[in-house]
């Protein structure tokens, strides 16, 4: 072991060396990457020692459970009342029950209209591929093994939907042809005997029907082969034998995650279905996650199985796209309406767009988080319902306390406007009326916003960048840096470039997705470019119209900065620390959604070791009462473990844990007065066990030389 004083300045360079390594700088270019994001929470060595609002009562159920609860969030002195309602009453418990019942009902209604959006474009978005899939099934059988490789994309999840979907899409097929269908995975493919096992069970299992004059006879097929194992094909060839007079029956056998399955095992499967080929109708489907389907197969099917099989490429959808037609159809529409009412701010555009793009396009975690936008935005916000509803009464009074009102107030007073603060602050018709003018602004700002993203999308042409999709667009253009952004700068620039042939099929289609008006609302700024565009002689006037439509002040204006913002966009929720600092806004932990969908791993085990009473003994968990509730030894370590250096004496730590804990409060819950030598016994026990338990959570780490424990550091968690 190296002496004292090295040792301590080996480590003391690794620090450095981590806390170096976690410097986060933020993107300012749109076109640059976004940073690898580390939570430094997850690499320090220190803790801050926080005392608790309130020590724990000799009444712990009454003091955690949700009546105690919802007074110290709503500041009420008030129980709150039993409700069938999930959404409790807000404005300090004065909004009234059928408040809360109709918040929850706008929520639904929203919600499910948005969600039959999603589900007519997940439903639709294969249509091509499962025609193509049942075509092939339906084919004439071949000599060789039918063998459909179907390229999936990297997301399990949602290759598993896609597949699954299909097996519906078959099952509900009408026509005259009886399918059945097995489905196996790595899980059933331990070996071939297992595979072969789990083939027949879903076979002899299926849900299918056959024809009522033949239903008794399927029965005694089975019946008569009571001595055949059970991973032998030949009790489904018997079954086929017996059925000749019914020929439109095809097997579908789906191999779930063929990349998973082992290459012997799935070579042998191959082989042996290919030897019943010609007597059973098989037709095999391999979901495979591969970038090329040639490269996979010359690399994992061996030169005899590639003779016995006659395949088929099919590729499914991008996810990656379907994402993005449910962004646009969601939110990019130029209407605001009583259906969807909403936009999402900013914040939250950059986390869902960061979080779909950098984690395998996953469409439910997509799904997951808008949804959660919602329900966060209706569960918190009691001005919801002025979305249906015109102010009064208390609903002004939060309107006047929303920041954004009061930004505007302070714009008035420095604009000398002292009269119309005063109307303002002591009546309400001012306040409904400044309501009214901000949701026909929110109204204007939509039209032009989608159409100004339309126009810039479809002005892409081959001297341009990589097209970016339009809710990216939708992004830069909220965080004010589409309009000066490089992107459409070059796109502008390579106008003048193109050729009148070229700039006239832009033309033709430039502005065939935008609307001039809804209702009462115009894009004045649209009027005019089309007109200029219908009399225009020279193209190369083009880039000068355009950025005469692209200089508007509704563009120009930030979101953030239009009075009652926060009542028509959502920003997913706010978790509040202690300190208010900066977050990380590629990625923002203190965003309640991302939170909800990611949460910081080490922080909420840090939180739940520290405050353990929240788990145990509440009343919203536990439903018997708790008259005294002792901290677990668990937690008395963890206090420990924060207030002891980098590297930890074992015995040492062992010693401060013994003290650490209430000899006489642990006695009296057992009901046993301890000799020392018990107590010694079975404090070690404890202490041993729970360092295992903070090793397995990746708190503490064993190293190999000494009696020493270290902290663990979370590097590229």
């Amino acid at each position: 072991m190296p002496p004292k004083r090295k040792r301590q300045r080996r480590l003391q360079e690794e620090v450095e060396v981590d806390v170096d390594t976690d410097e986060v700088g933020l993107s300012s270019d749109e076109d640059s990457p976004s940073p690898e994001v580390q939570d430094d929470n997850n690499q320090k060595t220190f803790y801050y020692l926080t005392p608790k609002l309130a020590p724990i009562s000799t009444s712990t159920s009454d003091q955690l459970g949700f009546a105690s609860i919802y007074s110290k969030l709503t500041n009420s002195t008030k129980k709150p009342k039993i409700s069938p309602v999930p959404f409790v009453s807000l404005f300090n418990g004065l909004e009234t029950k059928s408040k809360a019942q109709q918040r929850y009902d706008l929520y639904n209604k929203i919600w499910e209209h948005q969600l039959t959006k999603i589900q007519s474009i997940l439903n639709n978005a294969n249509d091509d591929l499962y025609q193509d899939l049942i075509k092939f099934i339906n084919g004439n059988q071949a000599d060789k093994l039918s063998v459909a490789f179907l390229q999936l994309t990297s997301n399990i999840a949602n290759n598993l939907r896609t597949l699954n979907e299909f097996k519906q899409v078959l099952a509900a097929s009408k026509n005259s042809t009886i399918y059945k269908i097995m489905s196996i995975n790595s899980k059933n493919c331990t070996n071939t005997r297992a595979a072969l096992r789990e083939i027949i069970k879903q076979f002899e299992d299926d849900s299918h029907e056959i024809p009522d004059e033949e239903g008794d006879k399927e029965e005694e097929v089975f019946d008569e082969e009571p001595t055949r194992a059970n991973y032998d094909l030949d009790i489904i060839e018997s079954w086929f034998m017996s059925f000749k007079k019914t020929p439109n029956i095809k097997m579908v056998l789906i191999l779930e995650d063929t990349n998973s399955i082992n290459n012997h095992v799935l070579n042998q499967l191959i082989k042996i279905l290919s030897a019943y080929s010609t007597t059973l109708p098989f037709r095999i489907i391999m979901g495979l996650s591969c970038d090329n389907i040639s490269n996979w197969v010359n690399s994992n099917l061996s030169n005899e199985m590639r003779l016995l099989i006659d395949g088929y490429k099919l590729k499914s959808n991008d996810n990656k796209s379907l994402g993005y037609i449910i962004l646009n159809n969601l939110f990019l529409t130029p209407d605001l309406t009583d259906d969807n009412p909403l936009l999402l701010n900013k914040t939250t555009t950059t986390i869902i767009l960061n979080r779909f793009e950098n984690s395998n396009n996953s469409i439910d975690s997509l799904i997951a988080e808008i949804k959660l936008c919602y329900m966060i935005y209706f569960y918190q916000s009691p001005l919801s319902l002025l979305h249906v509803e015109t102010p009064k009464e208390i609903y002004i009074q939060g309107l006047r306390k929303l920041p954004s009102f009061k930004r505007h107030i302070e714009y008035q007073l420095h604009k000398g406007e002292l009269e119309d603060i005063e109307e303002l602050l002591t009546k309400d018709e001012p306040v409904v009326n400044l309501f009214n003018q901000a949701k026909l602004k929110f109204q204007k700002f939509k039209l032009i916003a989608m159409n100004a993203i339309n126009i810039i999308y479809q002005l892409h042409n081959k001297r341009a960048p990589v097209r970016k999709q339009k809710f990216e667009l939708y992004k830069l253009l909220l965080s004010n840096k589409l309009l000066n952004s490089k992107y459409l700068n070059d796109i502008l620039r390579g106008l003048p470039k193109l050729s009148d042939t070229e700039v006239g099929s832009i033309l033709l289609d430039l502005t065939d997705d935008c609307q001039e008006s809804i209702g009462k609302i115009e894009d004045e700024k649209l009027i005019v470019l089309n007109k200029v565009i219908s009399e225009m002689e020279n193209f190369q006037e083009l880039t000068d119209r355009l950025k005469d439509y692209f200089n508007n002040d509704v563009l120009l204006t930030p979101l953030d900065d239009v009075v009652f913002h926060e009542i028509f966009s959502m920003n997913g929720g706010l978790i509040r620390e202690k300190w208010n600092r900066e977050p990380l806004f590629e990625e923002n932990f203190e965003n309640l959604m991302i939170n909800l969908v990611r949460p910081n791993l080490r922080a909420t085990i840090e939180s739940g070791l520290d405050n353990y009473e929240t788990y145990l003994g509440n009343s919203l968990i536990e439903h018997e009462s708790v008259d005294k509730l002792i901290a677990p030894t668990l937690s008395h370590l963890f206090k420990v473990y924060k207030e002891a250096p980098v590297a930890i004496n074992i015995y040492d730590f062992y010693q401060a844990f013994s003290l650490s804990l209430n000899r006489n409060e642990i006695q009296k819950s057992l009901d046993k007065d301890l000799s020392q030598d018990e107590w010694d016994k079975m404090t070690y026990s404890w202490f041993i066990q729970n360092c295992f338990e903070l090793m397995m959570m990746g708190l503490l780490k064993e190293k190999p030389k000494g009696d020493v424990l270290e902290k663990a550091i979370w590097k590229g968690v």
